[in-house]
């Protein structure tokens, strides 16, 4: 079994790292930096390393599906 994450596999550490976030998603390393800088994803620093909890990764996936809905939802009134 490999150290990645993927939508398939169940969250199952307490803390991951930022490239195993940024792969969850399917983004680049550097939009979970700029969400962590913003305060979008809360984060811990271990000496020169982040580490972001599982708590936050799961309330970021709710909230992105949060706004697809109701984007969604804006979209289709409008037409």
């Amino acid at each position: 079994m490999s150290d990645s994450i993927s939508m398939s596999t169940q969250l199952v550490k307490k803390y991951y790292r930022v490239d195993e976030v940024a792969r969850y998603f399917s983004v680049c390393d550097r939009t979970i930096y700029r969400l962590v800088d913003k305060g979008e994803i809360k984060a811990i620093r271990l000496s020169d390393c982040i580490r972001i909890p599982v708590e936050e990764i799961r309330a970021l996936e709710e909230r992105l599906m949060e706004d697809f809905f109701e984007n969604t939802g804006r979209c289709n009134k409008k037409k």
